[in-house]
């Protein structure tokens, strides 16, 4: 497992870390926790998807990010003893995450002050994704950012050894909410991508025909 969040801190540190975890198993479909909930644990994905979903001033509930093998999330559990869950997590696949619990990562910080690193690289990726996804919903247009969510969505599922079709487990509404495009919208332009012959929508998935096509399309 190449732990991305992890790559700043030395291999000692790395040992550190994990032993200090506990592993839990999700099935898909199951809520890891709610929006809301006191935020007691950070957790790292070993295996399988989650998807972020928080709910609008309006009441609707959105999604907004896909979290894979490798990454983390509930970072912000980290920040204060009381902080409570920005987001709802989703398992989109049977999932393991290791968790590690508030107290276990401020005495490591207080013992291991490289540990430390770990903390920033997280944040700093949350607020990057964040300020992306924001940007996109401002400034481009519709069938754009259902492309880059798309392309984007492909470096997740693609498997490293083996070219052709990439499949999403991903409905279209979630592409749409992914995306911050309505769903008549992303629809229409789903089926105009179907009609073109780069992906194939089926009940409960989206498959990736041709990535690179999509790549180009997506380009400025």
């Amino acid at each position: 497992m190449e732990w991305r969040l992890l790559a700043s801190l030395t291999p000692s540190d790395q040992r550190l870390v994990l032993a200090r975890t506990h592993r839990h198993r999700y099935a898909k479909g199951e809520t890891l926790f709610h929006e809301g909930d006191l935020a007691e644990t950070v957790h790292l994905v070993q295996e399988g998807r989650v998807v972020a979903r928080r709910t609008t001033p309006a009441g609707d509930v959105v999604s907004y990010a896909v979290i894979g093998p490798g990454e983390a999330f509930g970072e912000m559990a980290m920040l204060a003893e009381d902080h409570r869950r920005t987001s709802t997590i989703v398992a989109i696949e049977p999932v393991v995450t290791l968790t590690l619990r508030f107290d276990e990562f401020r005495r490591l910080c207080d013992d291991y002050p490289g540990v430390q690193a770990l903390l920033v690289r997280m944040l700093a990726q949350r607020v990057d994704r964040l300020s992306t996804h924001l940007v996109d919903a401002l400034y481009l247009p519709a069938d754009r950012r259902v492309l880059r969510t798309l392309v984007d969505l492909s470096r997740e599922y693609a498997e490293p050894a083996r070219v052709g079709d990439v499949t999403l487990p991903l409905t279209q509404v979630d592409v749409a909410e992914l995306s911050g495009a309505s769903r008549p919208t992303t629809n229409r332009y789903l089926r105009r991508l179907e009609r073109e012959g780069l992906v194939q929508l089926n009940r409960g998935h989206v498959t990736i025909v041709d990535l690179g096509a999509l790549r180009r399309l997506s380009s400025p």
